[in-house]
C-alpha cells in the first residue's frame, strides 16, 4: 500500500524498465550503425535544444597567469585563467594547466564533480568545508592527467563555482535545479547548455597549438556523465573516461541522481547511457565504478553489467574491442584513476 500511496510504484509504472529505450540501435550492420549513429545524434542535438541558445563569437581573455606552482608530487606547471565566450549571455572561466616540463602537446578536458566548489576543486584550492568530502570523493583527477603530461583544461560547468548565483553561500550544492527548472520552462534544458559550452571549450582548445587528434576528456559523478555525453555528441573528443556515472537511468528512480542537470524531457523513454556510450564509438572509452556505489540502482551492480555488455558487443562487432573497458573498484562513490596507466 505505501507504495501506491507516495507514487512510487505509479512511476515504475511509467519508466516500463524492461521497454527497449526509443533510440537503441536496431540493425545489425556496421553500416546501419554509422546511419544510426549520425541520426541519433542529430535527435539528440534537438532534444538538448541546441537550436534555441543564440550562439556567439569565440571571444577569449586571459585574466591571470602563474607560472611557478606545484602539484602535491613536485609536478611542475603554469597555470592559466581563461574567460571565453560560449553563447549569448554567457562566459566560461577556464583553468588551463601547463606542464613546465615533460608535456606531451596532447589536450585534455577535466569536468569537475558536484560538490568540487567546480574548477577551484579540480586544481587543489578546495576550502574547509569541502576537504571534509576529499578523501571520499577525490577532486583533484586534473592532476592526474597534468603529471601523465597533458594540458589540462578545467572549466567551471554553469551553476557551480564562480558561475552559482543562488546557492553562493553553499560550496557543496549547486544551482542547477534552479537553473534547469528556469530552462525547463523556457523549452530548454541544463544539459543541453553544459554540452553546448563544452563544445565551444573545444572550439577555444583548438586555438592553441595542441595536437587536437588526441583530445581526451575525464571526469567523475556529474563531470563523468557530461564527459559521456560529449564523447557521444562530438566526434573531437577522442577518448573519455568516466568515473562514478554509468549505470541504468532507470534503476535510479526515486533513489539518486536527484540533481537537476540529469532531468531532461523524454530522455529515459528514448535512451540510456549505454547508448550514449555506443554513440561515442569508435572512441577509446574507459569506465568505472565502484563496487558500493549508490549511484547503481536498486540492484548494485546488476544493471551496470548489462550496460557494459550491451556497449561491449557494439564495439566487439564494429570496432576495435579493446578500446572499450570497463573496471569496478572496491569502495563508494569516488574517482579512482584505475585506468591511468593507459594513459
Amino acid at each position: 500500500m505505501p507504495d501506491r500511496i507516495n507514487g512510487k510504484r505509479f512511476l515504475k509504472n511509467i519508466c516500463n524498465i524492461n521497454k527497449l529505450p526509443e533510440f537503441a540501435f536496431k540493425g545489425t550492420s556496421a553500416e546501419e550503425f554509422s546511419l544510426w549513429q549520425a541520426d541519433t545524434v542529430k535527435k539528440l542535438e534537438k532534444i538538448l535544444c541546441f537550436d534555441k541558445i543564440a550562439d556567439c563569437e569565440l571571444i577569449c581573455e586571459k585574466t591571470e597567469e602563474i607560472d611557478d606552482l606545484k602539484t602535491a608530487g613536485g609536478f611542475e606547471y603554469k597555470r592559466v585563467l581563461w574567460n571565453i565566450s560560449t553563447a549569448e549571455g554567457l562566459i566560461m572561466p577556464v583553468y588551463m594547466l601547463v606542464p613546465k616540463n615533460n608535456g606531451n602537446g596532447i589536450p585534455a578536458i577535466a569536468v569537475h564533480c558536484h560538490g568540487s566548489d567546480g574548477k577551484n576543486g579540480m586544481v587543489g584550492m578546495i576550502s574547509e568545508e569541502l576537504s571534509k568530502n576529499r578523501a571520499r570523493f577525490t577532486f583533484t583527477y586534473a592532476f592526474d592527467m597534468l603529471e601523465k603530461g597533458y594540458t589540462v583544461f578545467c572549466p567551471d560547468i554553469l551553476g557551480s563555482g564562480s558561475r552559482k548565483s543562488i546557492s553562493i553561500n553553499r560550496l557543496k550544492e549547486s544551482d542547477c535545479t534552479v537553473l534547469n527548472f528556469t530552462l525547463m520552462a523556457l523549452g530548454m534544458n541544463l544539459q543541453g547548455v553544459i554540452i553546448w559550452e563544452l563544445k565551444k571549450l573545444i572550439d577555444f582548445i583548438q586555438t592553441m597549438d595542441l595536437d587536437m587528434e588526441k583530445l581526451v576528456c575525464v571526469g567523475f559523478s556529474g563531470g563523468g556523465l557530461e564527459t559521456l555525453w560529449l564523447a557521444a555528441m562530438d566526434d573531437r573528443v577522442k577518448t573519455a573516461y568516466i568515473s562514478g556515472y554509468f549505470h541504468s537511468l532507470k534503476m535510479t528512480l526515486l533513489q539518486s541522481n536527484f540533481c537537476g542537470c540529469n532531468f531532461i524531457n523524454d530522455l529515459w523513454s528514448i535512451i540510456d547511457l549505454d547508448i550514449l556510450a555506443e554513440l561515442a564509438a569508435p572512441k577509446k572509452l574507459y569506465i568505472e565504478t565502484g563496487r558500493e556505489d549508490k549511484l547503481n540502482g536498486d540492484d548494485d551492480l546488476k544493471n551496470v553489467y548489462q550496460l557494459v555488455e550491451n556497449v561491449k558487443n557494439i564495439y566487439e562487432k564494429y570496432f576495435n574491442a579493446e578500446d572499450f573497458k570497463f573496471a569496478v573498484c572496491s569502495g563508494g562513490h569516488r574517482w579512482y584513476g584505475y585506468f591511468l596507466n593507459e594513459f
